[in-house]
């Protein structure tokens, strides 16, 4: 299931080659904050690593599959209450076959997650 314009949008990108910088605001109403601590709404972790993919896949114009997870870090708890807007920084290099990436989610006063791992370009998706 892909996530933007459910549980984020884009609101501007900016970036040369395949580094960029997504800025994206966190929607509150997304049924995934209910479900997940209602009246205490967090970023799950594998939200947040599906949204890097995401903005991988439009950075690179292909459709990916995560290979191997290197390191994830969740470094604070991201919120759409506490930060509506974060940004999400990728830098990538292409690879056999996909591409390493390293990425970090942000906003100007915390890292909310440290992300590096491979991911390979998926040939079966439509």
């Amino acid at each position: 299931m892909l996530l933007e314009n459910k549980y984020y949008k884009i609101v501007d990108s900016c970036g040369e080659g395949l580094n960029a910088v997504f800025r994206i605001v966190l929607l509150p109403d997304c049924d995934v904050y209910r479900g997940h601590f209602p009246g205490n709404q967090v970023c799950p972790g594998v939200c947040n690593i599906q949204t890097i993919k995401e903005c991988v896949m439009q950075l690179t114009e292909e459709k990916l599959l995560i290979g191997t997870i290197k390191q994830c870090r969740m470094t604070a708890v991201a919120s759409p209450v506490v930060c509506p807007e974060v940004n999400v920084t990728i830098t990538v290099l292409p690879i056999d076959r996909g591409f390493t990436v390293t990425a970090a989610i942000t906003d100007t006063e915390r890292t909310y997650m440290e992300y590096k791992g491979d991911m390979i370009v998926d040939s079966i998706l439509p």
